[in-house]
């Protein structure tokens, strides 16, 4: 199964794909082949189906109609946005997780201390912070990772020294081959991981054509009650997040759901 236009090997393939929820339809008769070895990012607002279709390409949800096609048998690591703890110590848990992949103890402890959380090693799971707990979802994923990566908003709630570490580390697996497929409203996560961006609306795949896009800057007024996104840049009392065009709409409406006040938008040249 390969693409006609790349001569890349097709992976993963939607065929008339549709996904509806108690009526609604999230994802409509879409469509298309991911190739493997690919990055892909799904980018817009809360709601639109990006998560949705990482549970539809991973097999956690049985589909409305239509059909998936593999390659071959894949194996899936997945990093879901909130990760449910329970009582476990962390340190118990992901040695755990080990044991059942085959995975090194030396292995697990160098991704606890890549990610900061040697202090919470015996603090339970559903003691943790909401970013510690995350961490502890990325860990389990990493420390075995299998052909396809999924990563629904894997950023939520982390650090800024520990997006770094995620960045390379899901770099260094893009580099082994390893497919994959992310949900996420953050700039900097696509520009740093994804080869191709699409946007879900109204249950359609549209991909986001950045190369030539033109960019804008999107000011939005300043919240203490909210966690700046990792790219937006401090502009006296406001912050201003440049945008691609193809990215601009998806933007807006996660701002908005986030709880932002958007206070301009203009072309940046």
């Amino acid at each position: 199964m390969e693409t006609e236009s790349s001569g890349q090997k097709g992976l993963i393939t939607l065929e008339n794909v549709t996904k509806s929820y108690n009526g609604k339809t999230v994802i409509d008769c879409v469509s298309h082949t991911f190739n493997e070895g690919e990055s892909i990012a799904f980018y817009g607002h809360n709601g639109c189906g990006k998560s949705t279709m990482l549970k539809l390409l991973s097999g956690l949800i049985s589909l409305s109609s239509g059909n998936i096609q593999y390659d071959h048998k894949l194996g899936f690591s997945y990093v879901p946005e909130k990760f449910s703890g329970n009582g476990m110590k962390t340190i118990d848990y992901l040695q755990s997780i080990a044991k059942i992949e085959g995975v090194e103890s030396q292995v697990v402890n160098g991704l606890i201390k890549d990610f900061f959380l040697e202090s919470m090693i015996n603090t339970r799971l559903d003691k943790l912070s909401k970013g510690s707990l995350q961490k502890v979802g990325v860990i389990q994923a990493l420390m075995a990772p299998h052909d396809v990566m999924i990563l629904d908003e894997p950023l939520s709630g982390q650090d800024a020294d520990s997006q770094i570490v995620f960045i390379s580390k899901v770099n260094e697996l893009r580099e082994k081959g390893v497919t994959v497929f992310m949900s996420c409203h953050e700039k900097r996560l696509i520009d740093a991981l994804a080869d191709k961006v699409y946007t879900i609306s109204q249950g359609k795949l549209i991909e986001a054509v950045s190369s030539n896009d033109n960019a804008y800057l999107v000011y939005v007024r300043k919240n203490e009650a909210l966690s700046p996104w990792p790219e937006m840049i401090t502009n006296k009392n406001r912050y201003e997040l440049k945008v691609n065009e193809s990215l601009l709409r998806g933007t807006v409406l996660s701002l908005y759901e986030d709880g932002w006040e958007i206070v301009g938008i203009e072309r940046h040249d």
